[in-house]
C-alpha cells in the first residue's frame, strides 16, 4: 500500500480521472475505526485499462457508511472527491462534494494500492 499524500493528490486523480464511471466493488470493515474499500476505475497510465483500485482507510474518525446491497447502487458517473482538512482527509464516493457523497469518510491516514481488473 502507498500513502496518499497531499502533494500526489492531483496528478493521482487526473490518473484515475477521479474514478469517474466506475464502479465500486467491495467494501470491509476492518475494525471500528478502519475499512478497506475497493473500486474500477479506468488508469490513464495504462491506456484507459480497467484496474482496481484499493483503499485503506485507517484512524477514522467520520464515516457515512451503506450497506453492502446499496454499495452497489451508488452512481460514479461524478467518481470520487478528496480533501486534505485539519482534521484529516476526506474521502467521498458518487459525488463531486464530500458532504452530498452517499459513500465518505474522514481518516488520518489513506493508503491504496492498484491491483488487476475484477470484478
Amino acid at each position: 500500500m502507498k500513502n496518499l499524500s497531499k502533494t500526489d493528490l492531483n496528478a493521482f486523480m487526473e490518473r484515475f480521472d477521479y474514478a469517474r464511471g466506475g464502479e465500486l466493488v467491495s467494501f470491509d470493515i476492518v475494525s471500528p475505526t478502519s475499512f478497506k474499500i475497493a473500486l474500477t476505475v479506468q488508469d490513464k497510465n495504462r491506456a484507459f485499462d480497467w484496474v482496481n483500485l484499493n483503499f485503506e482507510c485507517s484512524e477514522t474518525t467520520d464515516a457515512k457508511l451503506v450497506s453492502d446491497a446499496a454499495l452497489k447502487a451508488i452512481n460514479m458517473e461524478e467518481g470520487i472527491n478528496i480533501s486534505f482538512e485539519e482534521e484529516g482527509v476526506r474521502i467521498g464516493f458518487g459525488s463531486y462534494e464530500y458532504l452530498s457523497s452517499p459513500l465518505s469518510l474522514c481518516t488520518k491516514t489513506p493508503k491504496y494500492e492498484e491491483s488487476p481488473f475484477s470484478l
